[in-house]
C-alpha cells in the first residue's frame, strides 16, 4: 500500500494490457471410460500401474505411439490435476541423446533420484514412463494417494509422458537436427508435444466436466509445458472451472537470465510460435526472446490466473540448458557444458539465483504468485542444486532454510488461494 492507502503499483499487472483475447479452446472429443484403456505400446510389455488407465494417442519424436494415463478419484472428487512429465529437451544432437525419444525410455532411479542432477539425467532404462507409485516405504509426492498429508490425495489425475523433446509445446513434424560435432545428424524428429496435448485435452475435458478446480502441473520440461499450455487448458475447460499452474523446476526468466538466442532456437526447431496466442505481440521480440511475457498475457486474460513455483536457487539442470546461450549461443552441446555447470561455472549459480529473485520480485506484487524456494544447507536437504521435487518423498519434508513449512503444506495453502513466498 502507498502512504495514502491506495494499492501499490505492480508492473506485472500493468504490462501489455489489452481488452480482448483470442480463444485457445480445443473442440471437445469423446469422454474416456474408466477401466477401458489401451495397452502401453512398445517392446517391453510395460504394465499400467494399478488405479490408472493408459490411452494411446499422438506421436513420440521417434515416430512411435504416445499417450497418457488417467486416474479416477475413489471419492468422486470434483478436482483434477494434470501432470506433464519432464526429461530434458531435444534442441541439439547431443542434448537429444539425453532426452527420451519414446515412452519406453525413462531416466534411471525412479522417483527417489530420477533426473535429480546432471549425472542422473544421462542413463536411460526401458522401464517405461508410468505414473509414480509408492514403493518400499518411499512416497512419490503428489502421486501418493494414500498419504493423508497430500493435498491432492483424493483428486482425479492425468499423467502425460514426455517423449517429444519440445517441452510439451512443439508443432513441427519431421525435423532434422544437424550434427553438433559430437553426435551425428538426427533426421525425422517429431516435435509435436503441443499437438499431442491438445488431442489429450479434447478427451480429458468431457471426461471430467464440472470440475471445481484444475491444477496444471509438471516438473522440468513439464513445468515449462504447463506454463506455455495454460491458456489452452483454461479456455478448453471454460472460465467456470478455475485452472492454476504449479511449476516444479521450470521457471520462465526474463531475457536477462534466459538468453534470447536460446529462445529463438527453441522457437525455430520446435515450432513454438504456432502454439502461442496469435494476439500476444509481446511474446515474440526481435532478438527471439519474449516467451516469459506470456506470463503477463495470462495475468491480463484471466483474472483468476495463479502461478506457483517450486525450485532450488541454483538448479544445475536448468542452468545447463540456459548455458547454451552463453557467448551468444556459441556452445550448445551437453558434453562441453556438463562439468562446468555442475561446478557452478558457465551459467553460474549466482546468475540463476538472480533470475529467481527477479522473477519473484516481478510477480509477487500481483497477489497471484506463490513460491517454494530451496536454498542453503540444512539438516534435511544438503544440496541446493537438485532438480525436480513434487514427485519425491521430500514433498513431505520441510526443506527450506528455516524448515518452517513442508512443500505439501505450502501446496495446500497455494490451492486454497494463498500467495506465500517461502524460503530465501
Amino acid at each position: 500500500m502507498t502512504a495514502d492507502g491506495a494499492p501499490a503499483a505492480c508492473a506485472a499487472n500493468d504490462m501489455y494490457a489489452q481488452a480482448s483475447f483470442v480463444s485457445l479452446a480445443v473442440a471437445p472429443g469423446t469422454a474416456l471410460v474408466k477401466g477401458q484403456g489401451d495397452a502401453i505400446p512398445g517392446s517391453a510389455a510395460i504394465a499400467t500401474p494399478a488405479g490408472w488407465d493408459f490411452h494411446q494417442g499422438g506421436l513420440c519424436r521417434d515416430g512411435s505411439p504416445a499417450g497418457f494415463y488417467v486416474h479416477f478419484s475413489a471419492s468422486n472428487s470434483d478436482k483434477l490435476f494434470i501432470y506433464l512429465e519432464g526429461g530434458g529437451a531435444c534442441d541439439s544432437a547431443t542434448f537429444c541423446t539425453h532426452n527420451p525419444a519414446n515412452i519406453e525410455q525413462v531416466f534411471a532411479g525412479g522417483a527417489a533420484s530420477q533426473g535429480q542432477t546432471i549425472a542422473g539425467s544421462l542413463t536411460f532404462t526401458n522401464d517405461g514412463q508410468v505414473p509414480y507409485t509408492p514403493s518400499g516405504g518411499y512416497s512419490p509426492g503428489i502421486f501418493d494417494f494414500t498419504n493423508t498429508a497430500n493435498p491432492l490425495k483424493d483428486w482425479n489425475a492425468v499423467y502425460v509422458p514426455y517423449c517429444t523433446g519440445d517441452v510439451h509445446f512443439g508443432t513441427l513434424d519431421d525435423v532434422d537436427i544437424p550434427s553438433d560435432g559430437v553426435v551425428a545428424d538426427l533426421p525425422h524428429q517429431h516435435f509435436v508435444g503441443g499437438l499431442n496435448l491438445k488431442s489429450y485435452i479434447a478427451r480429458i475435458v468431457p471426461t471430467f466436466p464440472n470440475m471445481s478446480q484444475v491444477v496444471l502441473t509438471g516438473a522440468s520440461a513439464g513445468a515449462f509445458g504447463a506454463g506455455l499450455n495454460y491458456g489452452m487448458v483454461q479456455d478448453s475447460f471454460g472460465l467456470k472451472t478455475p485452472v492454476v499452474v504449479l511449476e516444479d523446476s521450470g521457471p520462465s526468466f526474463s531475457v536477462t537470465y534466459e538468453p534470447g538466442c536460446v529462445q529463438k532456437k527453441w522457437r525455430t526447431i520446435w515450432g513454438l510460435d504456432a502454439g502461442l496466442p496469435s494476439d500476444c505481440a509481446e511474446c515474440t521480440m526481435p532478438d527471439g526472446s519474449g516467451l516469459s511475457n506470456l506470463q503477463f498475457y495470462w495475468l491480463h486474460k484471466y483474472p483468476n490466473a495463479r502461478l506457483g513455483l517450486v525450485t532450488t536457487m541454483e538448479d544445475e539442470v536448468i542452468r545447463l540448458f540456459y548455458a547454451q546461450g552463453e557467448n551468444s549461443c556459441a556452445s550448445d552441446n551437453a558434453t562441453a557444458l556438463t562439468l562446468s555447470q555442475a561446478l557452478c561455472g558457465g551459467y553460474t549459480c549466482a546468475k540463476y539465483t538472480a533470475g529467481i529473485n527477479d522473477l519473484v520480485s516481478t510477480l509477487s506484487c500481483t497477489g497471484r504468485f506463490a513460491a517454494y524456494l530451496i536454498g542453503g544447507m540444512n539438516a534435511n536437504y544438503m544440496n541446493p542444486t537438485y532438480h525436480q521435487h513434487i514427485f519425491r518423498d521430500e514433498f513431505y519434508q520441510a526443506i527450506t532454510n528455516d524448515g518452517s513449512i513442508t512443500m505439501a503444506k505450502w501446496t495446500a495453502d497455494f490451492l486454497s488461494g494463498k500467495g506465500e513466498i517461502v524460503g530465501p
